[in-house]
């Protein structure tokens, strides 16, 4: 039934229950499972005297590869305890939504499986939720876990 499954991971509570979803069902159907992260890393304030600014410096390349090699390490050892084989990572930059798209295009995904809520709530509020806008995005029948 499913032979590419593509998993969106964050570490949050509903990303770690959509990982393990994820892995039975690329287990069960002997499906290749690609986990996609987008690092979100913010800028600290900067502090001069009585002055607070937030300085628009986007993270080095080096930092959002460090990020997101470690948060797909921990989702290959949550697949991989849940019994998944073929286990695939892609590290994306930007908006999650549009690399979640983007990537279940490019591998030809033929269900896409996140967490209802991430990390990101409060960003959500303003911007939408990354699972709302997969969900209308999606080319493939997509999941949404809590």
């Amino acid at each position: 039934m499913f032979s590419t499954i593509l998993v969106a991971y964050d570490g949050s509570d509903h990303a770690d229950n959509a990982l393990k979803l994820a892995a039975g069902l690329a287990k069960t159907h002997g499906a290749a499972l690609h986990v996609v992260h987008t690092p979100q890393l913010d800028s600290p304030p900067i502090v001069l005297g009585a002055y607070v600014s937030q300085l628009d410096m986007p993270p080095s390349k080096e930092q959002y590869e460090e990020v997101g090699r470690k948060m797909i390490e921990k989702a290959r050892q949550v697949a991989q305890a849940a019994g998944a084989g073929d286990i695939q990572g892609h590290i994306g930059r930007g908006a999650p939504a549009d690399f979640i798209l983007s990537t279940a295009k490019k591998i030809d995904a033929d269900l896409i499986i996140l967490g209802r809520r991430g990390l990101g709530a409060i960003r959500s509020i303003a911007l939408g939720s990354v699972s709302n806008a997969v969900a209308h995005g999606a080319q493939c029948p997509c999941m949404t876990v809590i």
